[in-house]
């Protein structure tokens, strides 16, 4: 997946014509060499329309399609997939004191309007996520990565990104780049509670943790 934004607490904006200097290219260099699917990290309706002409096929959206209104036209207009991921604010500010009454029936319901948003633009296939780390608490990530399973009630395949995110820090301090174990650990809980689909850096290694969770739990 390729992110044409930065999107961790408190980043600011940027503009379209830089996001499309920064992916346009990659996308269009890696679609020539790789046969696997390219993923296209953006909210704004003109990068993803651009990446998705130059190879990209699936459109991952950290608002859910909320951002911006033409982009599930878009999608759909390329045929292209979506993953859509609950937000509470902006990069800006989510981290500012985020405040829900129910954390999971909240994501719940903001990712079902999401899908309504896709399906009714025409797009096939529909992939959502709770947005770990997107303005939320230690205790709201534990908690929707528990609920996990609740989320698949909405029938759609739960993506969850965990990997060297902050909340790893809160249980046990440890530097971004040594937070594999922790991953692992959320990772394997993770598809225990339900989850489909993980997000990773540490691919080769989450892959042998997951391959023989998954084994134990789904025979």
């Amino acid at each position: 997946m390729l992110a044409a934004n930065l999107t961790r607490p408190g980043a600011q904006k940027v503009s379209i014509a830089v996001e499309l200097e920064r992916v346009v290219p990659v996308v269009n260099a890696l679609s020539r060499k790789l046969s696997i699917p390219i993923s296209i990290d953006t909210y704004k309706s003109e990068v993803a329309d651009e990446c998705l002409k130059e190879g990209a096929c699936i459109v991952n959206d950290i608002s859910g399609f909320r951002f911006d209104k033409d982009i599930a036209a878009v999608t759909a207009k390329h045929n292209a997939s979506c993953v859509l991921m609950h937000i509470k604010g902006t990069p800006e500010n989510m981290q500012k004191d985020p405040v829900y009454n129910d954390v999971v029936m909240e994501v719940l319901n903001y990712l079902r309007t999401s899908a309504k948003i896709a399906k009714e633009a025409g797009i096939s296939q529909i992939i959502i996520d709770p947005g770990i780390g997107f303005g939320k608490t230690l205790e709201h990530n534990l908690e929707l990565i528990r609920n996990v399973g609740v989320l698949r009630e909405l029938g759609y395949p739960v993506l969850i990104g965990l990997s060297r995110k902050s909340f790893i820090d809160k249980i046990f301090p440890t530097p971004v780049d040594e937070r594999i174990f922790g991953t692992i650990s959320a990772s394997t809980v993770a598809i225990n509670c339900g989850a489909d689909i993980l997000r990773v850096h540490d691919v080769n290694e989450n892959f042998k943790a997951v391959k023989i969770a998954d084994k134990i739990l789904r025979i």
